[in-house]
């Protein structure tokens, strides 16, 4: 009787043991399935009673994707164990509309499986319990000069709206939204000031940037630049409060949005310099000038050379003025013209050397400069002179001849030494072969080198400069190093403060901060798929610390809560940042 029951128990072991072979599956899911540009959803794929590993998603475009770890799980139920894997992703949206994740293939020990994921995401407007982004943060362009000319230059001005009460980190980032051609120059934007406006009944902080602009092209030039900045949003079920999206938990966790604000569309029509009644001293100046020139020495003899001076000043394309020209003529040679440098930023400064032949001549020819005004859209000529002068006649040398007279010595005549005149006297002091002169000496040549080691320390230093001002991805590499250091800073202090939080927000600015120098990227753009596609070699430990990381920022796992926790997770980072720094980009 005894065999029998031992034959039950293992055809009942053998008969669970097929069923949980089975019930092997893998499910995909997200949470919520409708959202807002403000919110976030949770994409899980479970491994049931099997092993499966995370899967390497497609990019979505308007979504990004970004892992955050494995989490396992065990249940009993009716003294029936099973197991989950599952493996977590945050979904970010970046624009509205209806998408689809998948169809992907997930491969598990007892079969694979196509899983797709499907979510919509809305307008704030659509939306009841939330306000429009457009209304609490956007930009506006604007340009004071409606229809300048070629080679004019004209201002942009962009405002920066974010209503009061709304939290940033850093600065602004404004990128794209030129033109591709027919632009002088990449335009480089600068922040003047911050003030403070009521609009529709709303007090918003106001940021003023503005950036000079010029044209080598005729024709219409469209402005719409992208403005992007790091938003600070409570975490929490913003649905849960009624009113603004970044209002409602003062004292709740916060995390870290990139926002790209909503920006009006600016058309310049770019007008050609007319061709029609252009003179013939136009020499290429579009603005606004004054023109003045100068003689000196107005007194000089055949021969001496005399300078002009030329000098143009005003608003317009100074750089690209080409000098008036001096007319020519047979009675003085003209040399070339020369720019002289200045100080001064709306000024240009010309020199040429002429020298009159002889006292025919008796003035310079005057100077016409001539330029298109764009206030009045018309050609203006200024003359200067013609300059007086005074030329001497060249001196003229008479050639004598001297006749020597014969002297008759008498036979009785000496002459004596002291009567001799030596050209060169004696020296004071004579110098032996076996003497060595001071400039021979060792020490002497040594010092000699030291100049030279000098000059090669300068010339290196410059160059270094010059190159990380024209290698802005090679000039952020190089602080990537302290960037970090300083963030990892903030972690140990927050580390003797035992705050949990702020610990783990100075790591993951310490991960941003290195990463965004090294791989030239925008704070908002880091991504542990974009560290491990450059660090190959250390795609593990990259994984495993902004996995480790990512998880105690959002609360998605936490830890025991203890120092030595967070010591093991400071001293991972400095590792992992230190193998990184050894590799070469």
């Amino acid at each position: 009787m005894s065999n029998f029951w031992k034959s039950i128990t293992l055809t009942a072991v053998f008969f669970a043991a097929a069923l949980n072979v089975f019930a092997a599956d893998v499910k995909m899911s997200i949470e919520p399935k409708l959202i807002s540009m403000l919110d976030r959803a949770i994409l899980k794929v479970v491994y049931t009673d099997t092993d499966g590993e995370a899967i390497d998603f497609p990019e979505v475009e308007g979504l990004t994707i970004e892992y955050q770890g494995p989490s396992r799980e065990y249940r009993m139920v009716n003294f029936k164990t099973t197991s989950s894997v599952t493996h977590s992703y945050l979904v970010t949206p970046e624009k509205t509309g209806k998408f689809t994740i998948g169809p992907i293939t997930a491969t598990y020990k007892g079969g694979k499986k196509t899983l797709t994921a499907e979510l919509e995401v809305i307008n704030s407007a659509d939306d009841q319990k939330a306000q429009e982004i457009s209304e609490l943060m956007f930009s506006e362009i604007v340009s004071q000069r409606e229809a300048p000319h070629v080679s004019e230059p004209f201002e942009l001005t962009l405002k920066i709206y974010i209503r009061d009460g709304i939290q940033t980190t850093g600065g602004f980032n404004i990128v794209g939204g030129t033109p591709e051609q027919g632009l002088d120059g990449e335009i480089q934007w600068q922040l003047l000031d911050k003030n403070r406006e009521q609009r529709d009944g709303q007090i918003f902080n106001v940021y003023t940037a503005k950036a000079t602009v010029k044209t080598i092209t005729a024709g219409t030039f469209t402005f719409q630049p992208q403005v992007q900045l790091n938003v600070v949003i409570p975490r929490q079920d913003r649905r849960s409060y009624p009113g603004d999206p970044f209002f409602g938990d003062l004292w709740g966790r916060q995390e870290t949005r990139r926002m790209i604000l909503d920006c009006n569309a600016l058309q310049v029509d770019v007008r050609p310099v007319p061709v029609s009644g252009r003179p013939d001293s136009f020499t290429g100046g579009i603005g606004r000038f004054d023109f003045d020139a100068s003689v000196g020495p107005g007194h000089v003899t055949a021969g001496e050379p005399v300078t002009v001076k030329m000098r143009i000043t005003g608003r317009g394309n100074l750089t690209q003025i080409t000098p008036p020209k001096i007319a020519e003529s047979d009675d003085y040679k003209l040399y070339e013209v020369r720019s002289v440098p200045t100080e001064k930023p709306n000024e240009v400064r010309f020199e040429q050397v002429l020298i009159p032949k002889s006292e025919a001549v008796t003035n310079i020819p005057p100077i016409t400069f001539s330029y298109f005004n764009t206030l009045t859209s018309d050609f203006r000529t200024i003359k200067k002179g013609p300059f007086p002068i005074t030329v001497d006649p060249m001196p003229q040398q008479t050639a004598q001849v001297i006749t020597p007279t014969p002297v008759l010595l008498k036979p009785e005549t000496k002459i004596l030494g002291r009567d001799i005149v030596y050209l060169k006297p004696a020296p004071p002091h004579w110098i032996y072969r076996s003497d060595t002169a001071w400039y021979r000496t060792g020490l002497f040549r040594l010092l000699m080198l030291v100049p030279a080691g000098l000059l090669l320390v300068f010339s290196a230093a410059g160059a270094r400069r010059r190159r990380l001002r024209g290698n802005a991805a090679l000039a952020r590499r190089q602080k990537a190093p302290g960037a970090a250091r300083k963030q990892l800073q903030t972690a140990e202090r927050a580390l003797r403060r035992n705050d949990e939080s702020a610990f783990y927000e100075a790591l993951w600015n310490a991960l941003a901060a290195y990463f965004g120098h090294r791989l030239n990227l925008a704070p908002g753009e880091i991504s542990q798929q974009l560290a491990a596609d450059a660090f190959a070699a250390e795609r593990e430990r990259i994984a495993e610390v902004f996995s480790s990381i990512e998880l105690h920022r959002y609360g998605i796992q936490s830890g025991d809560g203890s120092k030595e926790e967070m010591k093991r997770q400071l001293k991972a980072l400095t590792a992992l940042l230190k193998k990184c720094e050894r590799v070469k980009l």
